[in-house]
C-alpha cells in the first residue's frame, strides 16, 4: 500500500480523473481512458508467456481481440475469438467495410457476404482484377513457380499459366486459341468446349488442300466419342456440313476386321433421327444411295417399342412414280414382308387416278406379281384398305387375279369406309370352311359376321282339339293353348304341355328379323245358340319388349241349321314384319258367356313360316 501511494504521489500531473474519465498525459480526458503522449511510443503491452492479447467486448460478449493467441509464437492476430463463432472480420475505410473475411475463411472484396464456394470473391461493376505484370524474362526468372500460377506478360500482352512443367500462353493477340494446338488431358468433362451466342458456328473447320480434312475426330478408347455435338434449342443444328461440289459428309471404315458401327444416330426427342432432302427440283439422282458388297442386308431397321402403332418405314411420293420400287435379280424377291403378328407389307394409296397402294407386275411365265403369306392367327397375307376407292385390285386373263390362302386366319380381307369393300364382275363362288353350300340355301352371317349358307327352314304348324265346352267370362279373353306340334323347323314355337300355362306356352318367338306369314283357323261344331257365338272373334297378338300390339282380327262366319248354329269358322291369314325376339300368340274373345248343351267340339290350328330374312 505504501508503494502504491508513493507512485500516485509522484505523478500527480500525469493522471487526471475528470467526470469518471481517466486521462493519462491529459487533464481533459474525452473517453473512459484517454492516453496522450508527445512521443511516438504511446503505450506498451507486455507478457512473459507466448500468449498475450487484448480482448474487446460488448455487453460482456466477446467480439474480438488483438495480440498473440493462435499460430506460432512470432505470429500476431487481429480478429474474432473462439467465443464469437459467427462474427466476420471487416477492414473498413471511413466506417465502410472494404474487405470482409467470413467465419468460413472466405474473403470478399467489394462485398460483405463472399460466396461460400469461393475463397476470394471480387465484386465490382466498375473495376477489374490485375494480375502481376512482368516481362517474359522476369516471368522466366521466377524461382520454383507453383502449378496454376498466373501472370500477365507485358511482352506478349497475354496471360500465361504454369502447368507444373512449362509456361502456357492462354490466348493470342487476336483473342482466340493459338493453333496448331496439342494437349492431353484426363477429365470427365469436355476437353474442349466452345459456346457461340451469335448466329455463327460454334466450331468451323475447313481445308484448302486437295486431300485436306476440315475436322478430324477420332476416339481410341472404348465407348468414347471423337466428336460430340449437342443442341438444346428448337431449330438448332448440332453438326452442319456444307459442300459446293464435293461430299458434305464422308465416313470410312478402313479396317476390314472392324466390327463397330460406322455411324450411330440416337434420338431421344420427338423429331426425326435423320432427314435427307434434295432441294434441286431438276435433280434426278437418288436422295440416298446404299451400296454394299457384303453378304447381309444393305439396310436394316429395328423398331424396338412394342407399343408403337406407326410404320417402321414410311415413304410419301408426291409425284407419279412408285412410293417403293424394288428390283431383284436372278431368283430373288423384289419385296419380302414378314410379320409375326401384323402386316408384312402394307400399301396405302390416296390417288384419284386409279393407282394402287401396292402394285406387283410379273412378266414371266410363272409366279405372282404380289404374293402374301400369313402363318400366324389373325394376320393377313395381303391387306388393302381404301377410303373411297379400291383396296386391292387384281387382273387375270386365264387364271386367278387374286388368290389368298390362310390356314387359320383370313385369306383375303377387304375393307372400305364409304365405297365397296369388294366388287366382282362375273360369277362369285363361296364354298369351303363352315359355309356348307346347298341348293336353294340362303347366304347369311353368324354373330361374328362370318358368311353362312342356311336353308330357309323357319316354319311350324300346331293344333288343339277339345271335346268339351269352353266357358269364357263376359267381355274377357282367353289365350288358346295349342298343344300338338305337327312340325316345327327351327324349334321356335313353344307348345302347351298342360297344367298351369307358362308365359311362353302356345307362343311363337321370331328367331330373326324378316317378313313372316301366319295362318289361324278356329272352328266350333255342335248345337250352338246364335247369341252364344256371333259376338266372338279371334286376335293375332304380338309382344315386342313391354309393348303389346294386335296384328290381325277375325269375326268369323256361321252356318245356321234352323234355330241353331251348326258350324262357326274364324280365319286369319296375314303377313307380318317381325324383329328377332318378337312373341306371337292367339286370343279368343266373347262379350257374354260361351257354352252349350251337352258337349261342344272345338278345333284350332296355328301355322307360320319365314318368307325372307332381312
Amino acid at each position: 500500500m505504501k508503494k502504491l501511494l508513493l507512485l500516485f504521489s509522484l505523478v500527480p500531473v500525469l493522471v487526471k480523473v475528470n467526470a469518471q474519465n481517466v486521462g493519462i498525459g491529459t487533464t481533459t480526458p474525452a473517453a473512459k481512458l484517454d492516453v496522450y503522449s508527445t512521443s511516438g511510443f504511446t503505450s506498451k503491452f507486455n507478457s512473459a508467456s507466448n500468449q498475450m492479447y487484448v480482448s474487446f467486448h460488448e455487453n460482456n460478449s466477446l467480439r474480438g481481440y488483438i495480440g498473440s493467441y493462435a499460430g506460432a509464437a512470432e505470429d500476431f492476430d487481429i480478429g474474432t475469438g473462439s467465443g464469437n463463432p459467427l462474427g466476420k472480420l471487416h477492414f473498413t475505410i471511413q466506417a465502410g467495410p472494404k474487405m470482409t473475411i467470413d467465419n468460413a475463411g472466405n474473403v470478399g472484396i467489394g462485398t460483405t457476404s463472399p460466396s461460400s464456394s469461393s475463397l476470394l470473391d471480387l465484386n465490382s461493376t466498375t473495376k477489374g482484377m490485375l494480375l502481376p505484370r512482368m516481362t517474359s524474362a522476369q516471368r522466366n526468372d521466377i524461382v520454383y513457380p507453383a502449378t496454376g500460377l498466373l501472370v500477365f506478360d507485358t511482352d506478349t500482352k497475354t496471360i500465361w499459366a504454369f502447368d507444373g512443367d512449362n509456361w502456357k500462353n492462354l490466348y493470342n493477340t487476336g483473342g482466340g486459341l493459338i493453333l496448331p494446338y496439342s494437349q492431353t488431358v484426363n477429365t470427365a468433362a469436355h476437353a474442349f468446349h466452345i459456346t457461340n451466342q451469335g448466329t455463327g458456328a460454334g466450331l468451323a473447320g475447313s481445308s484448302t488442300n486437295e486431300f485436306g480434312i476440315g475436322i478430324n475426330a477420332s476416339a481410341t478408347g472404348g465407348f468414347g466419342w471423337g466428336l460430340n455435338a449437342f443442341t438444346n434449342r428448337p431449330g438448332a443444328v448440332s453438326v452442319r456440313s456444307v459442300a459446293d461440289t464435293g461430299m458434305a459428309f464422308y465416313g470410312e471404315n478402313i479396317y476390314a476386321g472392324n466390327t463397330n458401327t460406322l455411324m450411330y444416330l440416337l434420338n431421344r426427342g420427338l423429331e426425326k433421327t435423320l432427314r435427307l432432302q434434295l432441294s434441286n427440283s431438276s435433280n434426278t439422282m437418288p436422295n440416298m444411295q446404299i451400296s454394299g458388297n457384303n453378304l447381309g442386308e444393305q439396310l436394316k431397321i429395328f423398331q424396338t417399342n412394342a407399343a408403337n402403332t406407326t410404320p417402321a418405314v414410311s415413304i410419301d411420293n408426291a409425284g407419279s412414280g412408285e412410293g417403293l420400287k424394288s428390283v431383284a435379280a436372278n431368283s430373288g424377291t423384289g419385296v419380302l414382308g414378314i410379320s409375326s403378328t401384323g402386316y408384312g407389307v402394307k400399301g396405302e394409296s390416296n390417288s384419284s387416278s386409279g393407282f394402287g397402294g401396292v402394285r406387283g407386275d410379273n412378266t414371266g411365265s410363272a409366279g405372282s406379281g404380289v404374293i402374301g403369306v400369313s402363318n400366324a392367327a389373325n394376320t393377313q397375307g395381303v391387306y388393302g384398305t381404301s377410303t373411297n376407292g379400291i383396296g386391292v385390285r387384281a387382273f387375270s386373263n386365264t387364271y386367278r387375279g387374286l388368290q389368298g390362302t390362310s390356314a387359320s386366319g383370313t385369306g383375303v380381307y377387304a375393307s372400305s369406309t364409304s365405297g365397296l369393300a369388294l366388287e366382282t364382275v362375273g360369277n362369285i363362288k363361296i364354298s369351303g370352311g363352315n359355309t356348307n353350300p346347298a341348293d336353294g340355301a340362303i347366304l347369311t352371317s353368324d354373330a361374328n359376321g362370318n358368311a353362312v349358307w342356311k336353308k330357309n327352314k323357319i316354319a311350324f304348324k300346331t293344333e288343339h282339339v277339345a271335346v268339351d265346352y269352353y266357358v269364357i267370362p263376359s267381355e274377357s279373353e282367353w289365350k288358346l293353348m295349342f298343344s300338338t306340334e305337327l312340325y316345327d323347323y327351327g324349334n321356335n314355337f313353344e307348345p302347351y304341355t298342360g297344367g298351369v300355362p307358362g308365359a311362353n306356352d302356345a307362343t311363337f318367338i321370331a328367331p330373326v328379323n324378316g317378313l313372316y306369314h301366319f295362318d289361324i283357323k278356329i272352328g266350333f261344331e255342335g248345337a250352338i245358340y246364335p247369341n252364344e257365338i256371333e259376338d266372338t272373334y279371334i286376335i293375332l297378338r304380338r309382344q315386342r319388349g313391354a309393348s303389346i300390339t294386335d296384328l290381325a282380327k277375325s269375326h268369323g262366319s256361321v252356318i245356321y241349321n234352323w234355330s241353331l248354329i251348326d258350324h262357326a269358322d274364324y280365319n286369319i291369314s296375314t303377313d307380318v314384319q317381325l324383329q328377332a325376339g318378337d312373341k306371337l300368340w292367339v286370343i279368343l274373345w266373347h262379350d257374354s258367356d260361351l257354352g252349350g248343351d251337352g258337349k261342344l267340339q272345338v278345333y284350332e290350328t296355328f301355322s307360320g313360316h319365314l318368307i325372307f330374312e332381312h
